[in-house]
């Protein structure tokens, strides 16, 4: 069978497994990858759907729970131990990325559309708290700001957000084994919502379920349930360039795979089933 079709059945596969959430196991398993260096036994965090590297903090990593779970954000080391937790005054009906700026704030994706039921979706801004410095009880972190933003065409699910200057991005989830598309919405205060602006399709044909840019912006990864992508831009935030580029890509299925962000080593991700897993860079030297 011809290596697209390979791909195209098992991009289906995949996606239709992941769509079908299984319960998070709460114990770790006997069993671990090479790629497996923690793993996330909170029970308050029962499905880590994104994940992004504090730029203030050194050794934090903020992830939130998917749709069903409290509105909170938690402040985890590279083990999954958990160091701190807030509360978030905003509602999660399905929180599916975190991003970052160099400013202080954490961008948090109101935008999982499952059976694409939804035809606006959303991401709240917060200011990055201090993980050594709770909140008084009751107290919640304040959202700052609010981007609602619709669909060019016809609504579709995503799970991927990042942030780079000026303006957010999110990638589309196909499981019908085509291109994921990547699109732009800007960051300026809003009066009405944005339509979604669509800049690149992104050779890659699994579904995605998480993405992040490297601070210096001259790489984006993009997370699938069959392993981590890799994009070398030419140039920061030429994100429309990925198109025309051929993605480094580390070969790994997890079907719950659902958050990455970058680190000094490589790329952390974690996955709905608790692991937190490390594509260091030899990996993608190595695996394409």
């Amino acid at each position: 069978m011809a290596r697209s079709l390979v791909t195209f059945f098992l991009a289906i596969s995949l996606g239709v497994i992941a769509f079908a959430k299984a319960p998070a196991p709460v114990t770790r398993p006997a069993t671990t990858t090479a790629f497996e260096v923690g793993f996330i036994d909170d029970p308050a965090i029962p499905e880590s759907s994104g994940i992004v590297a504090s730029r203030k903090y050194p050794g934090v990593y903020w992830t939130h729970n998917d749709s069903g779970n409290p509105p909170a954000i938690h402040a985890i080391d590279r083990s999954g131990k958990t160091l701190a937790t807030f509360p978030v005054a905003a509602k999660n009906r399905d929180w599916e990325d975190i991003a970052i700026d160099d400013a202080g704030h954490l961008f948090i994706g109101e935008i999982g559309n499952n059976y694409a039921r939804h035809k606006q979706l959303a991401v709240y801004r917060i200011d990055e708290p201090d993980p050594r410095t709770p909140l008084p009880p009751g107290k919640l972190l304040v959202v700052t700001n609010t981007w609602q933003f619709t669909f060019p065409d016809k609504p579709f699910d995503c799970e991927s957000l990042f942030v780079w200057k000026d303006s957010g991005y999110v990638i589309s989830k196909r499981f019908d084994g085509g291109d994921a598309g990547l699109y732009r919405f800007s960051l300026a205060p809003q009066t009405t919502p944005a339509v979604l602006e669509k800049i690149a399709d992104l050779p890659i044909r699994f579904p995605c379920t998480g993405a992040d840019v490297s601070p210096d912006g001259k790489q984006l990864a993009v997370q699938s349930v069959a392993g981590p992508y890799l994009f070398d831009l030419p140039k920061p935030g030429d994100f429309p360039a990925a198109a025309r580029l051929e993605p480094k890509h580390v070969f790994f299925t997890d079907v719950h795979m659902e958050a990455v962000c970058f680190v000094d080593e490589g790329l952390l991700a974690t996955s709905e089933s608790r692991p937190i897993y490390l594509f260091r860079w030899k990996d993608f030297a190595e695996k394409k």
